[in-house]
């Protein structure tokens, strides 16, 4: 985090954390996240194992709702498969409990949409519209090529389905975390790179083009954090959070691009993997904003 947390958060969690940055920093990397793209499911399958073997599905489901979005918000950071993300939130957002068991024992992988525009339908066991269940078996879907190909859109038809009990807003504030974790990465990046990339003779962050934007990216990013986090104490401004991450996010990873200069518009950088899932994670859980609950009169 580009703000020091550690003085908020437990230390149970942040043995978690270090857990998760260990098996992640070890286990995943951009590069097998690109063969995913390409089509290699080995890696999916080798990656979902472990995040099952360290228990995490069952802590992000109990934890408190503020450890939740904290872990996600590293989840976002490391650009996990887009199917293994979608499970991840569904942990949180499903309360049947026999489905959980089975996503706890790693026997289904959940996608999860509010439309029946869904990513990574094509790599789920189980599909999850609004609070309607369904199994891969008992639907079509055709897929798309989508602007993140590692949770490719697929188009989901059914007529049979289960009615369970979901938290909408819970998981459309995980999304945004991990949306913030994507757009914090991506400062991280055009940071570095500010100090090292020389231009007659002085790296290019002294010069005060440079430095206001990547300062306002920062700002972006840990406005949007806080917003983010204060849902995660009171469940009613998920919907304002997941609305600023939408708009805020995506300009900071734009920016950070720009900070790079050519390099950041080739595939060379992993810039526009962190662009490319947060557009997707963007267009999930959009609900209108009703402003009034949040008005007091004078």
């Amino acid at each position: 985090m580009i703000l020091d947390l550690n003085f908020e958060i437990s230390e149970d969690l942040r043995l978690i954390l270090n857990s998760i940055k260990e098996l992640l920093d070890s286990k995943w990397s951009t590069k097998k996240l690109r063969a995913v793209i390409e089509g290699n499911n080995e890696h999916v399958e080798q990656i979902w194992k472990e995040i099952v073997k360290l228990d995490l599905l069952s802590y992000i489901s109990n934890s408190s709702l503020r450890d939740a979005v904290i872990i996600n918000e590293l989840l976002g950071s490391k650009l996990l498969p887009g199917i293994v993300v979608s499970t991840i939130v569904a942990s949180r957002g499903i309360k049947d409990k026999n489905t959980l068991n089975r996503i706890y024992a790693g026997e289904v992988k959940v996608a999860i949409s509010d439309s029946n525009m869904v990513p990574a339908a094509g790599d789920a066991d189980l599909i999850l519209i609004g609070n309607k269940l369904i199994k891969r078996e008992d639907c079509n879907i055709t897929t798309f090529n989508s602007i993140d190909n590692s949770m490719r859109i697929g188009r989901v038809e059914y007529s049979k389905y289960d009615t369970i009990n979901v938290n909408e807003a819970e998981m459309s504030l995980l999304f945004a975390s991990q949306m913030v974790g994507s757009g914090e990465e991506v400062v991280n990046m055009s940071t570095k790179y500010s100090k090292e990339r020389m231009a007659f003779g002085k790296p290019i962050g002294s010069y005060q083009a440079i430095k206001h934007r990547v300062v306002n990216d920062a700002i972006d990013v840990e406005l949007t954090r806080s917003i983010v986090l204060e849902a995660s104490e009171d469940i009613k401004y998920a919907w304002i959070a997941k609305d600023i991450a939408n708009k805020k996010m995506p300009k900071v990873i734009m920016s950070g691009i720009q900070v790079h200069g050519g390099i950041g518009f080739t595939d060379d950088l992993d810039i526009h993997l962190h662009l490319r899932r947060v557009l997707t994670l963007s267009k999930i859980y959009n609900r209108r904003i009703d402003i009034s609950e949040f008005l007091q009169p004078i």
